[in-house]
């Protein structure tokens, strides 16, 4: 028994084209393999030859028009095939020993929403796991640096608002991770939290603010299918009234934005065009609960608030508006209606305020081109653009769980600029910016093993429309070394986009020896609204469209085998992750899809008032209107079709993406004796624990061997 590799050149045949696969390939030499038998397990000890063979170019051509065929490869390119999937199997060991880097990046102190009270910025409150795994809203002695817990170890607070004053911190207080209740407040001194509405059934929040003068709290309450905009009056003594309503709709409304005085308060309304996140600006008179202004750019245009001026007696309000293009900032007067569009900086993408400076003289704003994100310092009075210094990477600006917050990237007390700053490679920390200076570190930089970088890729859809993504290679590693089994992403929203931030997930991926890409899909922001809007009434089609394109360019770029691609996804993800394993089950070797959408139906009738108003919007119509697109569109209706393994965790308190439906996926894929692992948590749609991510990250990576066949699988 014996192997026999005869290497031949020859640059005659076909006048130097190689006929393969019945065509003639333009390639001035070739290579034919004579394979007589090679013994079981050889291949995987082939390292060297395969290193070499796959780096010619006519193995990269076989491979490339193997993966573009249904049918086997023919009998003399099959060892190179084999030889090529055994370089793609070459990963590293599974990292499962308690220092391992990539756990030390989910210990590591993670720092989320950070703000200061604007009357008082000796005081603010972060969010982050500095004292232990689980994620709290901390008091913040600026001048110290002294952090101290507001909350307890077991709340489950998403966000959270500090008052003018720094007297008070506010969140909403709700069951285990579920995003409904009731908006709560403790002292910064610490004590217990008092419900401020505990007449009001529970709520989902969809905007929160507190006047500069600190007399009046705004929030909007979604339930019963409505959004209700109620007022609080928050009196010198520390009393509150009880809340008061101004406003309710049936159309998905957000935001809530108060004068300096709370005389005014603006909100954003989708009364204009319904079922679409294309809103108009209206703002009330807090005392009589009247609309007195509305700005409107016309049907295809979205004008949303900001800020407020933060002058006493100064009305204007900060706004963006998309009636050039990209969004773009303006400040507008709803009492005089006089609006001035201001100038911006030379770029082809949003133009996003993040901030407006106490004097009032000075907004701060972040330009994106393609992912990338540039910081400015916009002067009113001269009219004038000043760049931040400091490096590529994001900012945290106003995101938070409830579409409504603070910035996170604001004018600190010392005349710089205080940014929530992260990249693919370093977690966040906050940093002062100036003009001509280095960033310099406000709170400690935590001490984490440095990550990989991305890098932004761009590759055509289907449709030709140009589709932007962010690439991850493993250490030391570069595309002509592929290919990696890779992680394929999806992001969840499907609102926002990936940038340039860190991923302590997609950095343990890196770690093993996988590539990981992640896909700004139709449907995310900042790339123009006939992106984003595609796919409004036509769920799931774009965005498998714009996947597939992101495999095949993975593919044609020799980063990853057609055998060796896993999809990853949350939330929205989630769903388009089990959608793919549907509708195209043979090119995936396998979906990771926490808190995933599986019927569209069954989650509409369980989810929060707020996700019922949301879908109707992505759907173009409520289950009542689209039954069967709600039906068709949902993976429960295809799951005879998954032929790849599955697995989801599920949060048993989520109010986005339910439990029910994915017990009744659970049951039709155990009928059905599918590869299908379904892991329950004590939480809501995500978790505030740093712990638990991390043994989310161990079980779908113990998954993903599995699935590629590096691991038995009876592995614990």
């Amino acid at each position: 028994m014996r192997s026999l590799l005869n290497l031949t050149t020859d640059s005659h045949c076909c006048d130097g084209f190689p006929l393969l696969f019945g065509r003639l390939t333009p390639i001035p030499t070739y290579i034919h393999i004579l394979l007589f038998e090679i013994p079981a397990g050889l291949v995987t000890h082939l390292d060297a030859i395969a290193l070499t063979l796959s780096r010619t170019a006519i193995a990269k051509d076989a491979w490339r028009m193997y993966n573009s065929i249904d049918r086997p490869a023919p009998f003399l390119l099959q060892p190179l095939i084999a030889l090529h999937r055994a370089r793609v199997r070459m990963v590293s060991p599974l990292q499962l020993n308690d220092s391992a880097p990539w756990r030390q990046r989910y210990r590591c102190m993670r720092l989320g929403s950070v703000s200061l009270a604007p009357g008082n910025p000796a005081r603010g409150i972060i969010q982050a796991n500095w004292n232990g795994p689980q994620i709290q809203v901390c008091a913040w002695d600026v001048p110290s640096g002294e952090l101290r817990p507001l909350t307890g170890k077991d709340d489950t607070i998403a966000y959270a608002w500090i008052g003018p004053d720094g007297e008070h911190c506010y969140f909403l207080q709700d069951d285990r991770g579920s995003e409904v209740g009731h908006i709560a407040r403790v002292p910064f001194a610490g004590g217990p939290a008092l419900d401020l509405t505990p007449d009001l059934p529970p709520y989902t929040l969809r905007g929160f603010d507190v006047s500069r003068s600190g007399n009046l709290l705004a929030f909007d309450a979604v339930f019963d299918n409505r959004y209700w905009f109620y007022c609080i009056t928050l009196l010198a003594d520390g009393s509150c009234s009880p809340p008061r309503l101004i406003f309710t709709a049936a159309d998905e409304t957000w935001a809530c934005h108060l004068s300096h005085d709370g005389a005014l308060l603006a909100i954003q309304s989708t009364h204009r065009a319904k079922h679409s996140r294309r809103y108009s600006t209206l703002v009330f008179e807090t005392e009589s609960a009247k609309q007195i202004a509305e700005l409107w750019d016309g049907v295809d245009f979205s004008v949303e608030p900001v800020q407020f001026s933060p002058l006493p007696g100064d009305d204007r309000l900060l706004a963006t508006s998309t009636a050039q293009g990209p969004i773009q900032p303006l400040l507008w007067n709803p009492r005089t209606n006089q609006r001035h569009d201001l100038r911006s900086p030379d770029t082809t993408g949003a133009v996003l305020p993040h901030d407006w400076s106490d004097d009032g003289s000075r907004l701060l704003i972040e330009t994106t081109n393609d992912g990338r994100t540039g910081l400015f310092v916009y002067d009113l009075l001269e009219d004038d653009l000043r760049p931040l210094n400091h490096l590529p990477g994001t900012f945290r600006g106003r995101s938070g769980p409830f579409h409504t917050g603070t910035p996170a990237t604001f004018f600190g007390p010392d005349d710089t600029v205080w940014a929530h700053w992260n990249d693919a490679s370093h977690p966040p920390r906050l940093l002062s910016l100036t003009q001509e200076g280095p960033p310099e570190p406000i709170l400690p930089v935590p001490d984490c093993p440095p990550g990989q970088p991305w890098r932004a890729v761009n590759f055509p859809s289907s449709d030709d429309v140009d589709v932007q993504a962010w690439l991850g290679l493993p250490p030391g590693k570069e595309i002509s070394h592929g290919p990696f089994p890779t992680i394929l992403h999806v992001h969840g929203g499907p609102s926002g986009a990936v940038t340039n931030a860190f991923d302590p997930s997609s950095q343990a991926w890196l770690d093993h020896g996988f590539a990981y890409l992640s896909v700004n899909y139709r449907g995310s922001t900042g790339f123009g609204r006939e992106f984003q809007e595609k796919i409004n009434g036509d769920v799931g089609r774009w965005e498998l469209e714009d996947m597939l394109a992101a495999r095949r360019w993975l593919i044609e770029q020799g980063i990853a085998g057609p055998r060796h691609v896993l999809l990853e996804g949350g939330s929205y993800g989630g769903f388009l992750t089990v959608w793919a394993l549907t509708q195209k089950p043979d090119l995936w070797m396998g979906g990771i899809a926490p808190v995933a959408i599986v019927d569209w139906l069954m989650n509409y009738t369980d989810s929060s008032a707020a996700m019922q108003g949301w879908a109707r919007m992505i759907f173009d119509g409520g289950p009542g209107e689209k039954a069967d697109l709600y039906r068709e569109r949902s993976p429960l209706t295809h799951a005879d079709s998954i032929q790849a393994p599955l697995i989801i965790f599920q949060g048993r308190h989520d109010s986005r993406a339910t439990p029910r439906q994915m017990e009744f996926f659970s049951r039709k894929m155990q009928d059905m004796a599918k590869d299908f692992t379904l892991i329950w948590l004590d939480a809501g749609h995500g978790t505030n624990s740093a712990a638990t991510a991390e043994r989310m990250q161990e079980e779908h990576m113990k998954f993903a061997y599995r699935a590629l066949g590096l691991r038995a699988s009876n592995v614990d």
